[in-house]
């Protein structure tokens, strides 16, 4: 419904630009001409030097389909049968978040500030109605102290503002839980560290149309540690058992309060994006001071929205040390069935306990195949085939199934270079015929060191009548 609008102000930028003189470059703070057509992030310099991006900041709908929160509930789900609760923070859009910064041209391309909220707010709604601890990390950032910008100026990120006041409803959610009062407790206290500059890509694209220096994506930063408290040993007590400082003696060494001890149980894993990886913003640290509970952060920058809880999940780490609460951060107009249902059902059975039911993979001589014969099972769409290749190895695992009537389908998972290497994989086994695949032969990008592990992921019955 924006296309309208969006046709009528790029013919009246053409014949402002036509006449000699843009009326948006004559506003500019800057002198910026052109942001809004620009290749890869076309943007709308707002008020007091703040820039909205046009395809995502300015958007009102969010692909966030019925599908993606029965996903999402499904997850929670998942997680829960083996102790884990979900706890999900969509970031908001910087229009939503600082709409007083929006410029008057952001009308021009549909925008209303009352859908737009109430389009936010009713997947919050959609996905806590589905069972799915929610946070609301817009209504978070709108209690910053004014004058406190929550998102940087010339970046789409948060500042440190932001993710403080977000990490503030985070630890308010996690606090309302029920196992809350059965976590470890540790004092925590965040400190200033000095003003930085973070690097922006963002910032660096527009700046190529502006004139002026943009404003960088400078924040106060902050160190989160533990308050030591008692003994002259220089250890703390966590409730993950002793863990030595470094203090003094013969010990050496310190400690990463986000996650080097050795035990059973981690109690807050914090996945997600940039935003939770970058650490000018200290996100995690603020969690842990909040929340007074120590967390491991796997968040992962360009892994995209299923990066790092892909790599976290089909990890030793998850398997082994389970955590009591799981924080997943993704901004909210990420699309989470981009890619199909291979990611999302990947998540959901790498998160439950229904893959049990062991096959018997037969490698080829040159340890280059493997073939799995199906044909005693009646597996339908609903299952999964996991794959252990038993090595941390291979960046992609390509399945060719076969029918009974000799067709092959061809179904690929690929890790990005930034994601770990686990090697492991998970690949549902819908797309395929209505009798199903009677076999698949699997390869990867290395060959098999080792003896590959194979599992059906099911909760149906799996022999055939």
């Amino acid at each position: 419904m924006n296309q309208l609008p969006r046709q009528i102000f790029t013919i009246a930028l053409g014949i402002g630009l036509a006449l000699g003189a843009s009326p948006l470059a004559a506003q500019s703070q800057y002198g910026c001409t052109g942001l809004e057509l620009h290749d890869t992030v076309p943007s709308l310099e707002g008020k007091d030097g703040v820039f909205f991006r046009v395809n995502l900041d300015i958007r009102m709908h969010h692909p966030f389909s019925d599908e993606s929160v029965a996903f999402l509930s499904d997850f929670s789900d998942a997680l829960a049968e083996s102790g884990t609760t979900l706890v999900f923070v969509p970031v908001p859009t910087k229009s939503v978040t600082m709409p007083d910064h929006l410029p008057e041209e952001a009308a021009l391309y549909g925008f209303d500030l009352d859908v737009a909220t109430a389009v936010h707010d009713d997947i919050l709604n959609r996905l806590e109605a589905a069972g799915v601890a929610t946070v609301d990390a817009r209504a978070a950032m709108r209690q910053a102290p004014e004058g406190e910008l929550p998102f940087f100026k010339a970046d789409f990120h948060w500042s440190a503002v932001g993710a403080r006041e977000t990490a503030r409803a985070v630890a308010e959610r996690i606090k309302a839980l029920p196992l809350y009062d059965e976590l470890p407790k540790t004092t925590f206290e965040t400190n200033e560290t000095g003003v930085s500059v973070a690097f922006s890509g963002m910032r660096r694209e527009l700046q190529e149309h502006c004139l002026e220096t943009l404003p960088e994506a400078e924040s106060m930063t902050y160190e989160t540690t533990i308050v030591q408290s008692g003994g002259q040993d220089g250890t703390v007590d966590l409730g993950l058992g002793t863990v030595d400082l470094g203090l003094g003696g013969d010990s050496g060494g310190g400690i990463d309060i986000f996650g080097n001890t050795e035990e059973s149980t981690v109690p807050i894993a914090l996945l997600g994006t940039s935003f939770s990886a970058t650490d000018i913003n200290n996100f995690s640290g603020f969690i842990a001071e909040f929340t007074e509970v120590e967390l491991v952060n796997y968040a992962l920058t360009g892994g995209n929205q299923f990066g790092a809880m892909i790599s976290y999940l089909t990890s030793a780490e998850f398997r082994e040390t389970r955590p009591r609460v799981l924080i997943w951060e993704n901004p909210i107009y990420t699309n989470l069935a981009q890619f199909g249902d291979q990611p999302t059902r990947e998540l959901v059975a790498a998160a439950g306990q229904t893959c049990t039911l062991p096959l018997d993979p037969v490698v080829s001589e040159d340890r280059q195949v493997m073939n799995v014969d199906l044909s005693g099972y009646d597996f339908g769409p609903e299952d999964t085939l996991f794959v252990d290749l038993n090595q941390l190895a291979g960046s992609e695992a390509v399945f060719r199934f076969h029918s009974s009537e000799g067709y092959t389908r061809t179904k690929v998972i690929e890790r990005g270079e930034r994601l770990k290497r686990t090697g492991r994989f998970y690949m549902p086994l819908s797309g395929l015929w209505d009798d199903g695949a009677v076999s698949v032969d699997i390869t990867s990008s290395l060959p098999f060191t080792n003896q590959p592990s194979v599992f059906a992921c099911t909760t149906q019955p799996t022999e055939k009548t």
